[in-house]
């Protein structure tokens, strides 16, 4: 089992707090290439990419049209938990924030070609803008030489004086083109930022693309957040700070994102051979309940 010591890779390890703050008051993120061990981002991946069983009691990941989210993995990974609560995590927070902060939402996902997402903020609630400082952690759980994370250098300096948060591309090439910073790291590299500044993953239009990040936000408004489902054997220390962190005793009832049903599943192979299944046990346990007791009998002695 990795434990903390050996989630960062030993370059990141002399990473000193106090420079990547500086970097997030200046340009409005912060990045490094090969912050996590390849073993820390192959557990996890692995913890996140659930198989998708449709009406199981169980957890799951879901389809929203073009993306895959796993919004559950502070159920299923020790090592996304020991990741979350490092002390770097923490104490970047707490330097960038203050002494209030909340974990907020987090996913792993998986964005596939056909993807356009707008240019928008996450200085959010779910209703409207919000006045509430933040920090978004993104490290690609895949090499990115396409579809990457773009952020407008320094817009978190202006972005929130907006009655707004999402921008057209049109807005963004004309005013903001020279700004545009590109994110083509290798798998295992963090990114920190700002939630005011103005982001979004460059389209790909391939259809075998696919693109693995984990995202977590955390702000310094602490009364409520998504639903997070922690699975308490990973905890093994607890004090006023972790319990901050997780909201104990808080309201948590923001719409958990993104909010998928089967309109939002995609028609592939798997789940079409799945509906089949489904549809002949269905006929076939019709068919079964007609029969005479005696020849139900027979037939479950056999199978």
């Amino acid at each position: 089992m990795l434990n903390e010591k050996n989630i960062f890779t030993n370059e990141f390890k002399k990473v000193e707090i106090e420079n990547v703050v500086k970097e997030i008051n200046k340009n409005g993120y912060f990045e490094f290439e090969n912050a996590l061990t390849n073993d820390a981002v192959s557990k996890i991946e692995n913890d996140g990419k659930t198989k998708l069983d449709i009406n199981q009691n169980k957890i799951n990941g879901v389809y929203w049209e073009k993306q895959y989210f796993f919004t559950n993995l502070l159920a299923t990974s020790k090592t996304f938990y020991d990741f979350v609560t490092s002390e770097f995590v923490l104490n970047t927070c707490e330097k960038y924030l203050g002494n209030s902060f909340r974990l907020k939402a987090l996913r792993y996902y998986e964005t596939y070609g056909g993807k356009h997402m707008q240019w928008h903020t996450d200085n959010k609630t779910d209703k409207n803008i919000a006045n509430i400082p933040g920090l978004i952690f993104i490290f690609y759980v895949s090499d990115v030489e396409n579809g990457q994370f773009q952020y407008i250098k320094g817009s978190h300096n202006w972005s929130g004086k907006k009655g707004y948060s999402d921008y057209s591309d049109d807005f963004i090439n004309k005013n903001y083109n020279d700004k545009i910073k590109n994110f083509k790291l290798p798998k295992g590299s963090l990114i920190i930022y700002n939630t005011y500044g103005i982001h979004r993953a460059e389209p790909v239009y391939k259809k075998n693309f696919i693109r693995k990040s984990v995202f977590f936000q955390v702000d310094s408004g602490i009364d409520n957040s998504e639903r997070i489902i922690l699975n308490t054997k990973f905890v093994n220390k607890m004090n006023d700070k972790i319990q901050m962190f997780f909201g104990f005793g808080k309201t948590s009832d923001y719409p958990i994102y993104p909010n998928s049903s089967l309109n939002t599943l995609p028609l592939n192979k798997s789940l079409f051979y799945d509906l089949i299944k489904y549809v002949i046990y269905r006929f076939c346990k019709s068919i079964f309940n007609y029969l005479p007791k005696f020849i139900q009998r027979v037939i479950k002695k056999y199978v």
